[in-house]
């Protein structure tokens, strides 16, 4: 079983909270300077993270190996291999320290994914809070044992995997840290909605006891509010400031102002479940007066007449004998006459 979620009390959430991720990944283009623009952007959509991508190019691609996506070929071409995109994209260490650094001066949460040992550790040595692996590694079981014994909350990404993969990740992570959120994930940019599978999301909470989180690569927002419904309050999605600009994921990611309007939609979401408990909500105190129907004369009756189906109409009034109770009222005695489009009270009748 997974422990709570805890880094630092960062992602201990209350039953209402969402917790949206902001994934700049390489939407930076390998600028800084674009980087602190992404923080900002997902500052002021109300993100509670912004996370990044650290890796080392030479360790992690092949100069004439790698293959180049088909959705990378789409939207960076095919004049240049994976390995040379991928290098053009990479930010170097002491960036990563100033992005941190400006993230904390603007009070929002930083992390990143590491691709390699040594970009875990010196992220590590920046006071990360929490670690998140991506897909690519989901079978990279070195890797997340090393990644597991840093000792931080680890983000696993499952895109792209079976069911039999996916456990066996969890179980290296889990044999070293109990600190795990599983994020459920459609590796595909974007992800088509019907292809999301969300209904995986409550069998992964049921096998491994965790938190369940949703890296979300989908173009809108109606997929992640159904997540909601499944018990996610987690989020990842991708953050751009422009989407015509060459690079890998711009055309799936979210303009600042979609991110914004995303991360109200979430909440609202979230928050739309309540407690399960039903009752009469404050807003509906008015209306349940005046909505609710009562027993009322549909014709003159006189004293004395005995009150029959066809003497009552059931009205919308404000007070008066409940439906529910008509059958205690019919056949009882009229005490006094009563006028038409009276509301009938029990002081009006004799109980049989």
């Amino acid at each position: 079983m997974c422990m709570p979620i805890n880094a630092g009390n960062i992602l201990s959430l209350s039953f209402e909270e969402v917790f949206v991720i902001a994934e700049a990944g390489v939407n930076h283009n390998g600028c800084l300077a674009e980087a602190f623009k992404l923080v900002d952007a997902a500052v002021e959509a109300g993100c509670s993270a912004v996370k990044f991508q650290t890796w080392i190019t030479e360790m992690v691609y092949s100069r004439n190996k790698s293959i180049k996506p088909d959705y990378q070929i789409k939207t960076t071409g095919d004049n240049e291999s994976e390995f040379e995109t991928i290098k053009r994209l990479e930010l170097k260490q002491q960036d990563f320290v100033a992005i941190k650094k400006y993230c904390d001066e603007k009070k929002i949460i930083f992390f990143s994914t590491p691709d390699e040992e040594e970009s875990a550790s010196c992220l590590l040595k920046m006071g990360v809070n929490l670690f998140k692996t991506a897909s690519q590694d989901v079978t990279n079981t070195p890797f997340l044992r090393y990644i597991a014994k840093l000792g931080l909350p680890v983000l696993f990404s499952t895109g792209a995997c079976t069911m039999s993969e996916l456990a066996r990740g969890v179980e290296t992570i889990l044999e070293e840290n109990q600190s795990l959120i599983i994020f459920h994930c459609v590796s595909s940019y974007p992800a088509p909605a019907d292809q999301m599978n969300l209904s995986v999301i409550p069998v992964l909470q049921r096998s491994f006891g965790c938190e369940v989180g949703l890296s979300d690569h989908t173009l809108g927002a109606e997929v992640a509010c159904a997540a909601v419904g499944f018990g996610v309050r987690i989020f990842e999605k991708h953050l751009t400031l422009h989407k015509e600009v060459s690079g890998p994921d711009h055309q799936a990611s979210l303009t600042p102002s979609e991110m914004r309007d995303y991360c109200k939609m979430l909440r609202n979401a979230r928050s739309a479940l309540g407690d399960g408990i039903k009752r009469v909500m404050p807003c509906e105190a008015d209306n349940r007066t005046a909505f609710r129907r009562f027993l009322v004369t549909s014709r003159y009756i006189r004293c004395g007449e005995i009150l029959s189906k066809n003497d009552i109409y059931f009205k919308k009034v404000v007070s008066g004998i409940d439906p529910q109770l008509s059958d205690m009222a019919i056949g009882c005695e009229v005490l006094n006459d009563i006028e038409e489009d009276t509301v009938v009270q029990w002081s009006m009748l004799r109980h049989k």
